[in-house]
């Protein structure tokens, strides 16, 4: 067994660098995919309070690295008619002057586990309607979904997420929203970074 060895330890010694090889490669493959997902921008939308019209819309980011909130987009489903606008500023009449910059913007910095309070989805639909210029009401939608883009990576790359939250009639008469998703979807495809690039570029 020795003597076998011995004559053929330059065969031997090759397939167990490249076993070497192989093991390290695997090892540097499994960091490098641990590391970006760890560093990945993950967008949480949410609500907190009623469940109505005062309901209270949150954003967090669930990354470790701080990203900068670009734009808010809300789509209001209508039925047979779709209507969408950017509610980034918040241009609310009794809002404040003066002070802290998120008083009347919720662009800005977010970093890895803060939330955002982007306002009441009664106040996002009038910011909606001081953007299109027409008469929006909760009471006639179907549905809402709020899309939140943010420059991530050091402002390298774009990312975001949205969620769509179905509108219902509750026991007391009142708006209750409800979303079929518990997690918040996530903006990957380069088409559809490019289409809220465009919106808010335009």
């Amino acid at each position: 067994m020795w003597d076998w060895i011995t004559q053929n330890s330059g065969g031997l010694s090759a397939i167990l660098n490249a076993a070497m090889l192989a093991v390290w490669i695997a090892y540097l493959q499994l960091f490098f995919v641990s590391f970006r997902r760890s560093n990945r921008t993950v967008i949480h939308i949410g609500m907190a309070g009623e469940r109505n019209g005062d309901a209270r819309c949150l954003v967090t980011n669930m990354g470790s690295d701080t990203a900068y909130v670009l734009a808010v987009k809300i789509d209001l489903d209508f039925g047979e008619e779709t209507r969408s606008a950017l509610v980034t500023d918040r241009i609310e009449d009794d809002d404040p002057l003066g002070g802290d910059f998120r008083e009347k913007t919720n662009q800005g910095p977010l970093g890895g586990g803060e939330v955002l309070d982007i306002g009441s989805l009664g106040r996002i639909v009038k910011r909606a309607a001081h953007r299109t210029g027409e008469e929006l009401s909760l009471k006639e939608c179907r549905a809402v979904t709020l899309t939140v883009l943010v420059a991530a990576q050091q402002a390298h790359q774009m990312s975001g997420g949205y969620k769509r939250y179905e509108i219902e009639s509750g026991d007391d008469g009142e708006m209750c929203f409800r979303s079929e998703d518990v997690l918040t979807r996530q903006i990957h495809g380069r088409r559809q970074r490019h289409e809220l690039r465009d919106m808010i570029t335009a």
